[in-house]
């Protein structure tokens, strides 16, 4: 399988992935007091202080910020009393996200597992059936509650990210760019062959 170098459709991709991630968030801290894919609260209000362009300079890191954990017993959402009417809405919003977000990785891993592993992400877990009709609304259930927000286990990468984006220091959100795909290759180097496509371990949603 030919691996080809990532072009401006590409990163487009990207960016509109991050967005999306990155509003739903920003929504998601409406319906719950504690962390929202692994992001905690000062991470969230500080993306949901940023205007619409800001978002948009953090959404286009040259990779995804969000990815599918493989960490068993990991919570990827705390609820805390939230409005069952917009909890409603925005487990449905995760959802539709959820399945978009599978097709893609499942396109991009087919058409290049080296451009999907460094500027994607490991993809740890992916179904490996593709899904079928009136399958995929309940695969996309289960996927959802494997979501986090990558680069998480770096402490710095969250925090300075918004925060270049805030000041919209040039410097700063270069930096930021250049971890991000530091971490990235990183991350590729840490998975063993065959992880790109593996079964999913039991996690609940709410931990």
């Amino acid at each position: 399988m030919r691996c080809e170098a990532p072009d401006s459709h590409f990163f487009a991709e990207l960016r509109d992935l991050n967005l999306a991630f990155l509003s739903l968030a920003v929504a998601g801290r409406q319906v719950t007091h504690g962390p929202v894919f692994g992001l905690d609260g000062v991470v969230l209000e500080g993306l949901a202080r940023l205007g619409p362009a800001q978002l948009e300079t953090v959404a286009l890191v040259p990779c995804l910020l969000v990815a599918f954990t493989t960490h068993a017993g990991r919570a990827v959402l705390r609820t805390a009393e939230p409005s069952p009417v917009a909890d409603r809405a925005w487990l449905e919003q995760a959802r539709l996200f959820t399945a978009g977000l599978l097709t893609y990785l499942r396109q991009a891993v087919h058409h290049d597992p080296l451009r999907a592993a460094l500027c994607v992400g490991r993809a740890g877990w992916l179904p490996v059936p593709e899904a079928r009709g009136r399958d995929i609304r309940a695969e996309a259930d289960g996927a959802m509650r494997h979501l986090e927000a990558r680069f998480r286990a770096c402490d710095r990468f969250w925090p300075d990210l918004v925060r270049a984006a805030r000041d919209g220091h040039p410097e700063r959100l270069k930096l930021a760019r250049l971890t991000a795909i530091q971490l990235a290759t990183v991350e590729t180097r840490s998975v063993p062959p065959g992880a790109i496509v593996a079964s999913p371990p039991a996690l609940a949603l709410v931990r």
